[in-house]
């Protein structure tokens, strides 16, 4: 395993999808200055996500054929540099361009980036990944918490200040370029089983478990503040709120992935999905300390099979790591962005609560799906 490879993507994840994640708590802002609906807040979350993922199919079979270790600094900055100028827009249409434009930068990153963790994590898979992912999820934990701040001493201005991190962090993955020179393919290539048929049936249920886990959470990820926010707790609070859930959920997915190299892929994903509903709605009907336990548990239910799912795939699809990485993480944002709109619109027409409620059923249904999984290296479908 080679840790410094495995830091500074796991950073470097950090670094774009806390830029990303930002969005959330500036929405409550953006909202008032722009008079926006539920419904157009939930279009505006799902083009940021939908441009974030469907084109990651297409960057990962790129990355799978040419040397793009390019990708990353650049996709780094670019995203910084559009997130950094959202609270600067002067309309909503120029909102949504802006949104379109800096989810190119972390759909170029993900693939190429979750390539260089496979090949520097060797025989410890799943452990390697679930750090890559823990730095994903931290950052999509520790953006609110800096939004919020930005928002209370600078106002919607204050996310030009983004555009710092993602620089920086660019400038460090091109100092260190070297550390990413991919090896010989791994997941056994050269084996009789990597040449066998690709299980068209595991990899659509599998799909179909990563678009309502992605569906749930990201509409969580949205619609928890905005909640919040309308019950009248104040904007701090509702970052804070947002941080708890999402750095457990970090924590989670780190204590997946180690679980998964040793009893299995498929009994974490079951065993996370289908726990989550109840931890979630208990955390939703208390208040006071225990809210905040029982989101943090919450939390780390629904993440501790998200770097499960994408080893998952990639054992799938041994031959093409790229594709399989693009699938996955464009899936995760893809149909979490999709989601998210229809969130919105039903938000509109049956109240915000209800909305929020159905979102917290859906990772539950994709657990029950897990259950029809058998083992990645099993050929058959």
């Amino acid at each position: 395993m080679r840790k410094l490879s495995i830091a500074l993507a796991c950073l470097s994840h950090t670094i774009v999808d806390g830029s990303q994640n930002i969005l959330p708590v500036v929405f409550p802002l953006l909202v008032d200055r722009l008079h926006l609906s539920y419904g157009q807040v939930g279009l505006a979350a799902a083009l940021l996500n939908v441009s974030s993922s469907v084109i990651q199919p297409g960057f990962g079979w790129i990355s799978d054929r040419c040397p793009t270790r390019w990708f990353m600094p650049v996709g780094i900055a670019w995203t910084g540099l559009f997130m950094s100028v959202v609270g600067l827009v002067p309309s909503y249409p120029m909102l949504l361009l802006v949104l379109v434009l800096a989810g190119l930068g972390t759909a170029a990153f993900h693939p190429i980036a979750s390539i260089a963790v496979t090949h520097a994590s060797g025989d410890r898979r799943g452990f390697g990944m679930s750090f890559f992912s823990a730095g994903g999820n931290l950052g999509f934990a520790i953006g609110p918490v800096v939004a919020a701040w930005l928002m209370t001493w600078l106002g919607l201005q204050g996310t030009v200040l983004v555009i710092i991190p993602g620089l920086l962090m660019a400038a460090a993955i091109y100092v260190w370029r070297g550390e990413f020179a991919s090896p010989a393919p791994v997941f056994g290539t050269h084996e009789p089983q990597a040449r066998g048929p690709i299980p068209w049936g595991r990899l659509s249920r599998l799909c179909a478990i990563i678009t309502l886990r992605s569906w749930g959470y990201s509409g969580l990820v949205v619609f928890i503040p905005l909640l919040l926010h309308e019950q009248g707790v104040s904007l701090s609070l509702a970052g804070r709120a947002l941080f708890v859930f999402l750095f457990f959920g970090a924590l989670g997915g780190m204590l997946g992935g180690y679980l998964s190299d040793r009893i299995g892929r498929q009994q974490v994903i079951v065993a996370s999905l289908v726990s989550f509903p109840l931890f979630m709605a208990v955390a939703m009907l208390l208040s006071g300390p225990f809210r905040w336990l029982f989101l943090a548990i919450a939390g780390i239910s629904l993440l501790a099979s998200f770097s499960v799912t994408v080893v998952f795939a990639q054992e799938l699809l041994p031959q093409h790591l790229g594709v399989a990485s693009g699938l996955t993480f464009g899936l995760s944002f893809g149909a979490g962005g999709v989601g998210v709109g229809l969130s919105g619109l039903l938000a509109d027409l049956f109240g915000l609560q209800m909305s929020v409620w159905l979102l917290v059923l859906l990772p539950g249904i994709a657990g029950l799906i897990a259950l029809t999984l058998s083992p990645p290296r099993d050929r058959r479908a």
